[in-house]
């Protein structure tokens, strides 16, 4: 399972940006000239693999929602490459990761990274949203390896959160990529790999 690694699309995509505007933050995509684009730094995310992201990583993402609402255009949360741990960040319409080549996005390895609810542990999850996605040519990695505490050749014995009663079972871990009552939703050019339980789960959604 941690081994799993899904190639959704070879497509490579390639941005440079020009100014848009010198208070938002925000840049034209040249090779989508109707979509922006705002990067994850711009809100002090750090990249180091070893700080949390997720408060810089889900502004970036509201401005974004806020820009699509404004400019009645498609909007890309960059990703610069680097390594950015976070617990879960929610995806919101019309916004999409682009997660750059050498670029990661690490789900945490704790209990109180996810929300309470089971049913929403996911270290990405898009909620009655539409028109989102992820690409860019970068990976979401679910540290599954962290949530192994005893190795296995039949099967790893690994974490289970059942004890906060929100689930029963051995299979009691977070999921890594979610989309919840979405619809058009684009996944190309991203590696998904080492979920501590599966890797994309879409319930109930239309694909465009």
């Amino acid at each position: 399972m941690f081994q799993l690694q899904l190639l959704l699309s070879l497509l490579t995509l390639s941005f440079s940006t020009q100014s848009y505007s010198s208070t938002s933050g925000l840049s034209i995509l040249p090779s989508k000239p109707n979509s922006l684009s705002i990067s994850v730094t711009k809100f002090g995310a750090a990249g180091d693999g070893t700080h949390y992201d997720t408060v810089p990583i889900q502004k970036a993402i509201n401005a974004c929602s806020g820009a699509v609402f404004t400019h009645q255009r498609q909007c890309h949360v960059i990703f610069p490459p680097g390594k950015y741990l976070t617990a879960t960040i929610f995806l919101k319409s019309g916004v999409f990761l682009d997660i750059h080549r050498n670029a990661t996005i690490l789900g945490g390895p704790r209990l109180e990274d996810y929300p309470n609810e089971r049913n929403r542990w996911y270290v990405v999850l898009a909620e009655d949203a539409a028109d989102v996605g992820i690409t860019g040519g970068g990976e979401i990695n679910g540290q599954g390896l962290k949530f192994v505490q005893r190795f296995d050749d039949k099967k790893n014995v690994m974490v289970s959160w059942n004890h906060t009663g929100a689930c029963l079972g051995d299979e009691c871990r977070p999921r890594l990529v979610g989309f919840i009552g979405c619809r058009n939703i684009d996944i190309s050019d991203v590696r998904l790999i080492e979920p501590a339980l599966w890797w994309c789960v879409p319930l109930t959604f239309f694909l465009s």
